[in-house]
């Protein structure tokens, strides 16, 4: 499963470092705000969120891919035996429900804007699904399986 583990890590390294790129004012993949919000976020505003909140998603998704490598045991977190596959759990939990969030009419309202809207629905929202059995499997194998 070590492959998995790494490819969950390397996939939300790069997603998190995106996500600290757009908080210091990188606007890839578009070349203004308003474009980039109606992209990647799809909310009717034209303003991206704040630094703070673009490092703090950064951290937290950076985090979920350390968690992948501890679930392999990859990283030695014997220390926190009993807590890595609870917070394994709740990271599959999360992007699972992201995952679905995405073809729920609630959140469709919510992020209407385009291209997000069918971003989410065919590559956003399948992605977080996709990472989510990632880590139900890493879950389910054990660390070194």
């Amino acid at each position: 499963m070590s492959f998995i583990a790494l490819v969950i890590f390397v996939l939300l390294t790069a997603i998190a470092g995106i996500h600290v790129a757009w908080g210091t004012g990188v606007r890839w993949p578009r070349k203004t705000e308003a474009d980039l919000v109606a992209t990647v976020i799809g909310h009717r505003s034209d303003k991206m969120p704040s630094p703070n909140q673009c490092y703090l998603a950064a951290l937290a998704i950076y985090i979920s891919g350390v968690i992948a490598l501890m679930l392999d045991g990859l990283i030695d977190a014997s220390v926190l035996a009993l807590t890595i596959p609870l917070a394994g759990a709740a990271t599959a939990l999360v992007f699972a429900g992201r995952g679905i969030a995405g073809y729920v009419p609630a959140w469709r309202a919510r992020h209407p804007r385009e291209p997000f809207a069918s971003l989410d629905r065919h590559y956003y929202s399948p992605l977080c699904l996709l990472l989510a059995a990632g880590f139900l499997v890493l879950l389910l194998n054990g660390p070194g399986n």
